[in-house]
């Protein structure tokens, strides 16, 4: 059995959103990462700025993420981060997200993405 464990926790700082507008198959906009922390029992640092999360979000709310991003550790090693995943839920809930507004992340999923 497989014996899965936390690897570490992210805390990051984003930006305001820039809203590119529409595109093919729904709205871009990009969030800039502008800092944070990485914490583990076997990882610590930061979350460099300069990244981003880019975003396509669709007619329905649900919105396709990739978000990228550089760790620095405390050791000085950098990690380059890639996430990819959807983010989807009930139409109140990311209507809450469109417009900016606090949500509490149990209320929405988030998964890999599948392309």
């Amino acid at each position: 059995m497989l014996d899965l464990r936390p690897f570490c926790d992210l805390e990051i700082r984003l930006g305001a959103p820039l809203e590119l507008g529409a595109v093919l198959r729904g709205r871009r906009r990009i969030i800039p990462i502008t800092g944070g922390t990485v914490s583990g029992p076997r990882l610590r640092g930061e979350v460099l700025p300069g990244g981003a999360d880019w975003q396509t979000v669709y007619a329905d709310g649900t919105a396709q993420l990739e978000a990228r991003y550089t760790l620095r550790l405390d050791d000085g090693a950098l990690i380059d981060v890639t996430n990819y995943g959807f983010r989807h839920g009930p139409p109140d809930v990311l209507a809450a997200l469109a417009r900016g507004e606090p949500v509490d992340s149990q209320r929405y999923n988030t998964g890999p993405a599948m392309f």
